[in-house]
């Protein structure tokens, strides 16, 4: 009895495949998707010579971003396969998927950038699948292309001093021409590594599909910010595959020790250098300070004339006793206009321990 089971092998799926193997569609266009399915069989029923009539088939094709199935397209694909006992032979399948605009879309905002189209193909003795690799393109000739980075905390200020394992995250507007994947990254350097490491390491990879006809404009929200350790923090949002030549704007934050109780500091005076009272702000122009016993952070700030809340400025480490502004901070000031400027000085706890007299300075 048992020799006779043996004997009546089981006609097999030998392999799938499919033709092309990776393909990528525009980002925001809903186009078909023509593919070529190829199922290897083999008929290893030995109980007779045959022929033996088999029913291949596949219900649908899965859309899957990480394994997860999102969607089912296409329809059932399906073929009788007639083979006799140890014959092999190959069936094709000639389809079209139309995937709308708004799977397209999906695929593009997928982290990767990129979907499978799975199918999975059965004899009703044997199963096997085969997938694509579906990856965002942009649309248009010309494609996207990313004009101008605004970079900010939520709070709209570009510096920041906050407790240890506080919430804290970062908005980039990102201003941008014609349609395409923003394909982009937010990376930090953390007090464990050297502040000439101009790469960091990344938090999150940001891929989103963008539409305009003409200029466009999108707030790209930060993964939550790391607190955990204290020091000075440099956060940076990179874009990749833009035609245009921006500046890669970078925002500083100083995390401090909540742990200690708060202090009685007596202020100091922080004498500054440069530059001199009514001096004209331009790319080019270096603030300096004498430095201040038991400091740890500095930070330049720039008001309009009365207010209190900062426009723009910089952190830097206790290291460093000067500094000049980045373009892209020199541009949230007005031109022909008149602002004040102050340093201050924390401690290992945060407390300011030291503050310069408010100067003005003028912009061009």
């Amino acid at each position: 009895m048992a020799s006779g089971l043996a004997s009546e092998a089981r006609a097999d799926i030998t392999s799938v495949s499919v033709n092309p193997g990776t393909l990528t569609l525009p980002a925001n266009s809903a186009l078909p998707v023509r593919l070529v399915w190829q199922i290897n069989r083999t008929e290893t029923n030995t109980a007779s010579p045959g022929p033996f009539v088999r029913q291949v088939s596949s219900p649908s094709a899965l859309l899957q971003i990480g394994g997860t199935t999102v969607a089912a397209v296409g329809g059932t694909l399906t073929q009788s396969s007639v083979l006799t006992a140890g014959q092999s032979a190959s069936l094709r399948f000639n389809e079209v998927i139309q995937l709308n605009v708004g799977l397209a879309r999906r695929i593009a905002n997928s982290p990767a950038g990129s979907v499978t189209i799975v199918r999975e193909f059965s004899d009703t003795q044997t199963a096997q699948r085969s997938s694509v690799a579906v990856y965002a393109g942009n649309s248009g000739a010309d494609g996207l292309t990313v004009r101008r980075i605004d970079l900010s905390f939520e709070s709209d200020v570009r510096t920041d001093v906050v407790e240890q394992h506080a919430p804290l995250r970062a908005v980039a507007n990102v201003s941008f021409q014609s349609s395409g994947v923003l394909r982009g990254e937010w990376r930090i350097i953390d007090p464990t590594a050297s502040l000439g490491d101009g790469s960091g390491r990344v938090l999150q990879v940001v891929r989103q599909s963008l539409i305009s006809a003409g200029e466009g404009r999108i707030p790209v929200v930060s993964p939550l910010l790391p607190t955990d350790r204290q020091g000075l923090y440099l956060l940076a949002f990179s874009v990749q595959d833009t035609t245009a030549r921006i500046d890669i704007p970078v925002l500083r934050y100083y995390v401090i020790d909540n742990s200690l109780a708060p202090s009685v500091v007596e202020l100091q005076t922080l004498t500054v250098m440069q530059p001199l009272q009514n001096a004209v702000l331009g790319a080019g122009t270096r603030f300096a300070w004498q430095p201040l016993a038991n400091a740890h952070a500095y930070q330049l700030e720039v008001f309009r004339r009365g207010e209190q809340v900062p426009l723009t400025g910089k952190l830097v480490p206790a290291t460093e006793t000067a500094l000049d502004l980045s373009v892209m901070s020199l541009d949230r000031l007005s031109p022909l206009s008149t602002y004040q400027w102050q340093l201050r000085a924390f401690d290992h706890r945060g407390n300011v321990i030291g503050v310069s007299p408010r100067q003005s300075i003028q912009t061009p």
